[in-house]
């Protein structure tokens, strides 16, 4: 049964993967709030994202998902099955919530997140047709799948295909998350706070082969700060990314290391909302806290390689810059252009080509995110709309799944 916008309904979004993940399905929030504006939305996501979920308007309830222990009962119940676990579960699940949702849309096409939409909603939508015991996709799944092994000729963004899986077309306007003030300790409480460029460089990366090499970000800060305008640079990172943090800065030299404030493995998540928020450029790979502050609003120029690709994950919005390799492993990386970019903005449709990189620039329509090559030598078509339309005729009823 298909519930339509005037009926009460209790939603719920799930979405088990990372930070970035969590980042770039705001468009599908904000699309199913503006779908259904009087029936409540929540969220069931990883805990230690869960701080950071709880800021988002569109979201009135957050969930927070325990995946070492889903880990151990998965584990269970592939050995020797305990009664006990299944006692477990059916605690763990009333804990979350006192009665099924009307409807749970699932963003990850994962045995856990499929499953946990089964338990928590009497219906499901999304990778799946049936439910989790039967492997048939949905067309936005197919889709996806497809993607997998044609990369090259995708030209629709994630986010955008969430909001597909979820049933409803993308915002009409990329979403801007207003980070809640968050106190800043010490040193940090500086950033943002006197003229002059602020920029923020992501130094690690969820996955070590989309980690920028140390030497290459030495690089780009001393050339950046060498110039006798006002800039300031905050390195953002885990804890896991003091380390290359630390050798970055002992790279530098020491006149401009007094312009250096380093903040990995010094924020909660919020706290780097608000960080990145403080900052007029951010600058990485593929990575979460990219994301996160191209949803803040903060200038992103993304430096992609390895596996990441600009059309499918580009930072959202309106504006923002991404430098997409040729190669995974690239040689040579454009630092003097990127850099350029931050101190002559008015230059960057000029910018000279860069061997082995490209320059695209993110623009939204009604399809959502699109990028478009400034040289304006794209030679892939848009066939975004025809997509869509495509997609939405083969878009099925929802299946009750209790």
């Amino acid at each position: 049964m298909a519930h339509d916008e005037d009926t009460p309904a209790r939603r719920l979004l799930i979405q088990l993967a990372r930070l970035g993940d969590l980042v770039q399905s705001l468009p599908a929030f904000v699309s199913l709030a503006t779908r259904y504006p009087h029936q409540s939305l929540d969220l069931l996501c990883p805990a230690v994202l869960a701080d950071l979920a709880r800021l988002f308007p569109e979201v009135r309830h957050v969930l927070k998902w325990n995946g070492t222990q889903w880990h151990t009962w998965a584990e269970s119940f592939a050995g020797e099955f305990q009664p006990s676990c299944l006692r477990e579960v059916e605690r763990y699940l009333a804990e979350l919530t006192p009665e099924p949702y009307s409807i749970a849309y699932v963003l990850n096409h994962h045995p856990r997140a499929i499953l946990a939409g089964a338990l928590l909603a009497a219906e499901v939508q999304g990778p799946n047709l049936h439910g989790p015991l039967n492997e048939e996709l949905s067309p936005w799944a197919v889709y996806l799948r497809q993607v997998a092994h044609q990369r090259g000729s995708n030209r629709i963004h994630l986010s955008d295909t969430f909001c597909g899986l979820c049933g409803v077309n993308p915002p009409r306007t990329p979403p801007v998350f207003i980070p809640s003030t968050s106190d800043l300790s010490g040193d940090l409480a500086e950033v943002g706070t006197s003229a002059g460029q602020w920029v923020a460089v992501i130094v690690g990366a969820g996955d070590a082969d989309r980690s920028i090499p140390i030497e290459v970000w030495s690089e780009w800060i001393s050339l950046l700060l060498a110039h006798e305008s006002p800039c300031g640079v905050v390195l953002i990172g885990s804890e896991r990314d003091q380390h290359a943090a630390l050798a970055i800065q002992d790279r530098l030299s020491p006149m401009i290391a007094g312009r250096v404030w380093d903040a990995t493995g010094r924020t909660t998540l919020p706290q780097l909302a608000t960080l990145l928020k403080r900052c007029h450029w951010a600058v990485g790979a593929d990575t979460g806290p990219l994301h996160l502050a191209a949803a803040v609003g903060t200038c992103a120029i993304g430096l992609y390689f390895s596996r990441a690709r600009v059309h499918e994950t580009g930072p959202y919005g309106e504006g923002h810059w991404v430098w997409q390799a040729d190669c995974a492993s690239p040689a040579m990386w454009p630092i003097q252009a990127s850099v350029k970019m931050i101190r002559e903005p008015s230059t960057i449709p000029q910018q000279e080509p860069v061997a082995g990189w490209s320059l695209w620039q993110s623009h939204h329509d009604e399809w959502g995110a699109i990028f478009r090559r400034v040289d304006e030598n794209d030679p892939v078509e848009d066939q975004r709309a025809a997509i869509w339309r495509q997609l939405s005729e083969q878009r099925r009823p929802l299946q009750g799944v209790r």
